[in-house]
């Protein structure tokens, strides 16, 4: 598996200005990791050639580019603009190297019903998946934090659009916050699997504001999601893709994200200690 940082992992640092998109780039080449997921929210006014000499500079790849869109239902008015944005987009992915993208933001109403995110989602399949055609490029969407709408409501809705370029972008912590077992919805969805976005959460402390009505996030690896047994999951399924960390905690950004990214890289010295010599314990590190 091949292990990159999303840029989201630091978005109060980029949004404040304290690093700029090349600084994020340079931060991650120094974490030794190989790739980047990026996001359109933060790539706005930059050049995307300056984007290209950089990673070729660093040799980091693009696990996944995220395409963001406001999680609502596109009305007469909205839909040529929003297709427009999207095709720009593409177009910036297929010239980062790019192999999926998402499209993402913020998370769905709770009170959207299980129709209400499937149509959404299948308006943004009609959309793009035409756009896609002739490209090197495969659409992953993202399991929703939506306990309407699990991890069977979306192998269903895979089945239904059966496209070898539409596949799951499966966020680890989602599963969880839909209300589901993790390792259970993985089973249900690991034959579609395109992109892994590592993510965990745990219960807030007395003093705390959930951030998304009952979970905080957390440092990879001490919350609740149960990442090592995921990515047992992952490995015997035969998965050799992206593992694209996400911190979402509330502990300073770059802490957060450099434990978190110890954390999964022993995860995954296990699992090819397990292959080499299965039943023997690993020191940690």
């Amino acid at each position: 598996m091949q292990l990159a940082i999303s840029m989201r992992s630091v978005h109060q640092s980029i949004t404040q200005g304290e690093i700029g998109v090349l600084d994020f780039l340079k931060y991650a080449a120094s974490l030794a990791v190989d790739g980047v997921e990026l996001d359109s929210m933060y790539l706005q006014g930059v050049d995307v050639k300056e984007i290209q000499h950089v990673l070729a500079e660093t040799g980091l790849k693009v696990s996944c580019y995220d395409i963001h869109h406001t999680m609502d239902a596109l009305g007469e008015n909205t839909h040529q603009p929003t297709l427009e944005h999207i095709k720009q987009e593409l177009i910036a992915a297929e010239q980062l190297g790019a192999k999926y993208v998402q499209i993402v933001g913020e998370a769905f109403d709770s009170s959207a019903s299980e129709r209400d995110i499937k149509s959404l989602i299948m308006q943004l399949v009609d959309m793009v998946l035409p756009a896609l055609q002739g490209k090197n490029l495969a659409l992953a969407i993202e399991n929703p934090e939506s306990a309407r709408f699990q991890s069977r409501h979306m192998s269903e809705l895979l089945k239904q659009i059966d496209s070898p370029q539409v596949k799951v972008g499966f966020n680890t912590a989602n599963s969880l916050m839909a209300g589901e077992d993790p390792e259970a919805a993985l089973e249900c969805l690991k034959d579609q699997i395109a992109h892994v976005r590592a993510v965990d959460v745990r219960m807030p402390h007395q003093d705390e504001v959930p951030q998304n009505g009952t979970y905080v996030g957390c440092v990879i690896g001490l919350g609740l999601v149960p990442l090592q047994r995921l990515f047992q999951v992952l490995h015997a399924q035969g998965y050799e893709g992206w593992i694209s960390l996400e911190f979402t905690g509330l502990e300073e950004a770059h802490f957060g994200t450099e434990a978190s990214l110890k954390n999964v890289r022993q995860y995954l010295i296990e699992l090819q200690s397990d292959t080499m010599h299965p039943g023997e314990s690993t020191e940690t590190l």
